[in-house]
């Protein structure tokens, strides 16, 4: 069901986040991501610059690439626009990612690298959907190149212990539904006799 008609209003402020994945000639596998702000009226900056309504106010770029065990092998990020001249300084150090596995404790570590000024607000935030990204591209990449099949079906192991980690997590992986039913029958919780 969409949203209810709009009352009538002006623009203010867009945010656009985009993730990708990908997996490369070389078996590993990049990530990548971008944020833009925009503001529907011209902004003036503290040194005298000007931004008119529409132009990127933020444009942050993040790439993580990761091995099929979900270890950062190579970061790199960039700031092609800012409101600030020093922003671009910090991007170099988003290259402490590398050797930082995504899964349990990421989004910590991350909060401990790159708290205040040792980070970008915009760029970190970019991490949180970048490791959502990588496990679905990951993980779903994995069970299409073992299995030449489409992404779903049989699954490794880890993919199931990963995966199995979602039930409850949100209502369309609660426990008594159908997907769990189907997916993990070892650990769906609801009547099997009134579900059929």
């Amino acid at each position: 069901m969409a949203l209810s008609p709009a009352v009538a209003r002006d623009p203010y402020h867009s945010r656009q986040i985009s993730c990708q994945g990908y997996l490369r000639q070389d078996g590993l596998w990049d990530i990548e991501a971008t944020i833009t702000d925009t503001k529907g009226y011209p902004v003036s900056f503290y040194d005298g610059r000007n931004l008119p309504a529409g132009e990127a106010l933020h444009e942050m770029q993040v790439r993580l690439t990761l091995n099929s065990q979900y270890e950062i092998v190579a970061a790199e990020a960039s700031t092609e626009h800012s409101p600030y001249l020093i922003c671009p300084e910090i991007a170099a150090s988003y290259q402490q990612l590398v050797g930082i596995k995504i899964g349990p404790g990421f989004n910590r570590k991350i909060r401990e690298l790159f708290k205040g000024r040792a980070g970008c607000t915009h760029i970190t935030e970019l991490l949180g959907p970048m490791a959502t990204v990588a496990f679905q591209t990951i993980s779903s990449g994995l069970r299409k190149r073992e299995t030449a099949q489409p992404a779903v079906g049989e699954r490794t192991g880890e993919q199931s212990r990963l995966l199995g980690r979602l039930i409850d997590s949100c209502h369309g992986w609660r426990s008594d539904g159908d997907p769990v039913r189907v997916q993990f029958p070892e650990l769906y919780t609801g009547d099997a006799a009134t579900d059929s």
